[in-house]
This record gives C-alpha cells, sequence and structure tokens, in this order.
C-alpha cells in the first residue's frame, strides 16, 4: 500500500488544521514533532519524502499559488497535487501527477484525459462543483466510466482528527472500479485495517506529525 505525506501549503508555508476549516489552520512547525520549518521547500530538505499528497490552498481558494515551488519538489518526490484545478489545460506540463477535486472541479470536463486523479470530496454531504450528482454514489458510479489513475475518497470532516469515516470508504470500495487511496483522520491502528480492505494508497498527516508514525514509513512511501 502506497504511503502518501498530506502537505497543505497555505502562503508558502505548510499548515496544520482540523476538519477543513482553514481560517484556523496553524504552521504546521507549532504541531510538529518531527520538522521543525514550516516553509515549504525547507519542510521538504528537513524530511525524506518518498510520496506526498499536497493541496495549494491559495489555489483552491483563489487568493494566490504556490505551484512554482511544488514543481520544483516535484522533481524530486513523487507528488499528487490538488491545486483547485478549473481546467485540464492548468493541470498540464508540471512534475505532479495532478488531481481534480470535486469541491472546485466539474469532473464532467475529465472525459478522455487519463493522467490524473479525482478527489472526491466530501464535508458532512457531498462537495459537487458541477451540481450534477444527487448522492456520493451517483458520482462514484459515473466515475467508473473514466479512464483515471486513480480516485481519491476524502472525508474532510475527518481530517486531524483519529475518527476516519470508514462507512464512506466501504462505499467507495463497493462501488468503484479504480484504484483507491484515502485518508482524513486515520489513526496509526486504522492503517492495517485499510490495507486489508483494499485500499491502493493512505494519506496521512496528523499522526504522523504527533509521533505516531514512523517516519521510515514516509521515506520508504509503502506500508
Amino acid at each position: 500500500m502506497k504511503v502518501y505525506l498530506a502537505v497543505d501549503v497555505m502562503d508558502s508555508l505548510v499548515v496544520w488544521g482540523k476538519s477543513g476549516k482553514r481560517e484556523e489552520y496553524v504552521p504546521i512547525e507549532k504541531v510538529s514533532k518531527v520538522v521543525k520549518s514550516s516553509n515549504l521547500r525547507e519542510f521538504f530538505k528537513e524530511l525524506k519524502v518518498k510520496r506526498a499528497y499536497v493541496a495549494d490552498l491559495d489555489r483552491i481558494e483563489g487568493k494566490g499559488s504556490n505551484l512554482a515551488v511544488i514543481d520544483e519538489i516535484g522533481r524530486s518526490v513523487e507528488l499528487i497535487v490538488d491545486g483547485g484545478f478549473k481546467s485540464v489545460e492548468e493541470a498540464l506540463n508540471h512534475s505532479f501527477t495532478p488531481i481534480f477535486a470535486t469541491e472546485t472541479f466539474d469532473v464532467r470536463k475529465l472525459e478522455g484525459f487519463e493522467s490524473c486523479i479525482v478527489s472526491v470530496d466530501v464535508k458532512e454531504r457531498l462537495l459537487d462543483a458541477s451540481k450534477s450528482f444527487g448522492s456520493v454514489e451517483d458520482l462514484l458510479e459515473y466515475l467508473n466510466s473514466l479512464k483515471l489513475k486513480a480516485v481519491i475518497v476524502l472525508p474532510i470532516h475527518s481530517v486531524g482528527t483519529y475518527s476516519f469515516d470508514f462507512s464512506l470508504l466501504e462505499k467507495a470500495l463497493d462501488i468503484l472500479s479504480h484504484r483507491v487511496i484515502t485518508g482524513g483522520g486515520l489513526k496509526p491502528e486504522d492503517l492495517d485495517r485499510v490495507k486489508e480492505m483494499g485500499v491502493y494508497g493512505v494519506i496521512i498527516g496528523t499522526a504522523f506529525h504527533q509521533g505516531k508514525i514512523d517516519p521510515k514509513v514516509v521515506e520508504r512511501g509503502e506500508l
């Protein structure tokens, strides 16, 4: 099972928060027992990271961009990146695999584009920029018609809480024909369970920074 370190970026800093409440996010150095710098470049210099999931919160919220630095990092680290992309063209010619998140992107525009990942964003309810799907189930069924590298199942309401939404994951695994990546509130003891469920990859953040996961797991990028 692949392991991706979660890296949320705001104003060139790696930040941490709970449940998607972005106005309350703080620099990662204030909570991490593992890393001393919140500066995006310094963060990756300090840690040995094989794979990372990066969310450019500035682009997602339409307040700026950190993609130049992310592209630079992507030349040496395997990155999957949610850049708040509004079109396929914006996501082309980068060093990383782009993520098209349902919160910000109309996934119906992905027909014929294969080199990407879709993030199914749920915050108590499905976040659907397309306004086309009546339920998570409807969206998952639709995604089976696309050729994708993987689908991320992301219960945003669980991020940073140690209370992972297994019901959402079970639903996704039952419906999807794609590889599934998941994260958001996973406890260390949950990792073996999701691996046994057949998950392709996990995104870890809080447990890693609180010293509950061996840094070698992130260095290997595998579990």
